[in-house]
């Protein structure tokens, strides 16, 4: 009987394991952390400061072992969805997702939380970067800013107010104002969508992009056949991506 059961199990087995293999389009599904340095949670002021964030720390493994060395920094602004009291839930998706999966950065990354029924605040957003370039050894010619629909429109906003403080804009399924754009001459940007993507349209993202080179910016930008808006899974897992933040320096 237990030797029917245990077959009964193995059977199953094939079936399990391709529930958890990702499609082809989608956001990679959540797992367990690997992490050598698991996130450290951190505050940007007082709980009820109007432009304080929760935030999360990811620093490489070899992070303390050179106390001379200063690396590079990447922001990342999560979605619309990701927002909340609970910063848990910035690991759930995009880079925090992935950098997790992977089990090593080699980058110092941090990725703050937007508060429920707020956009982000680049206010805020300025303060945070200037709290981290404080707390940890980060070359400030290598920060590098990424987003994710809501949070790519973050990107392209804040990139563009104040495009000295980044070397490189990674803006994904996200738009902004085109007209922005005119103080991207210069700037190195990889962007990326889905082409059928319904919450927020290709044209948007191709609008920024268009723009940007109008205004000097060395603009790319990676368009996925019949993927609809969560391109992120492909995005942050593009093999060449890594290679190219670690180039990057103003």
């Amino acid at each position: 009987m237990c030797r029917l059961a245990l077959l009964g199990i193995l059977a199953c087995l094939p079936s399990l394991l391709a529930a958890d293999t990702p499609t082809k389009g989608k956001a990679i599904a959540f797992v367990a952390p690997a992490t050598k340095l698991p996130p450290t949670v951190k505050r940007l002021g007082d709980k009820g400061d109007k432009e304080g964030l929760d935030y999360l720390v990811y620093l490489p493994a070899d992070y303390d072992q050179d106390k001379a060395k200063f690396w590079p920094l990447v922001v990342f602004l999560h979605g619309s969805g990701e927002r909340g009291a609970d910063v848990q839930l910035v690991r759930k998706t995009g880079l925090t997702q992935t950098l997790e999966q992977r089990g090593a950065t080699p980058y110092v990354m941090i990725a703050p939380q937007c508060p429920l029924g707020s956009g982000w605040n680049t206010g805020a957003l300025d303060k945070l970067l200037d709290q981290t370039l404080t707390d940890y050894r980060i070359d400030k010619k290598r920060v590098i800013l990424t987003g994710l629909s809501m949070g790519g429109y973050g990107t392209w906003k804040w990139g563009a107010e104040h495009p000295e403080r980044f070397a490189a804009l990674i803006p994904v399924c996200g738009g902004g104002k085109p007209e922005t754009a005119t103080s991207l001459k210069g700037m190195p940007i990889w962007g990326f969508h889905g082409d059928a993507d319904t919450a927020v349209k290709l044209t948007a993202g191709q609008a920024m992009i268009d723009a940007a080179k109008q205004a000097g910016a060395v603009a790319k930008f990676t368009i996925y056949p019949g993927v609809g808006h969560q391109s992120w899974g492909k995005a942050y897992t593009e093999p060449e991506l890594e290679s190219w933040i670690l180039a990057k320096k103003k």
